[in-house]
């Protein structure tokens, strides 16, 4: 599986969101479909397509952000798309 680059997350507002909220410590994938007021298999699918773009990882307490993640994050935010 190939590591995806910012404009994945960038393309899809659902996908920005999750991303934003687990890269700001939100781990609960519930409490960001009820900020976000989306619905909860729709912020599933967009955890399931960031990690296999390996953006994003299960922990133990939810997910985070991988290295790659990480590296991403800074691209985005010298752009200030989040």
């Amino acid at each position: 599986m190939e590591e995806y680059s910012e404009g994945f997350i960038i393309s899809n507002k659902i996908r920005k969101a999750v991303f934003s909220e687990i890269a700001s410590g939100e781990h609960s994938i519930d409490k960001i479909a009820k900020k976000h007021h989306l619905l909860p298999k729709l912020v599933e699918r967009a955890v399931t397509e960031i990690t296999e773009g390996k953006l994003i990882e299960k922990h133990r307490k939810g997910y985070r952000l991988t290295d790659h993640g990480k590296k991403i994050l800074i691209k985005i935010k010298s752009h200030e798309t989040i």
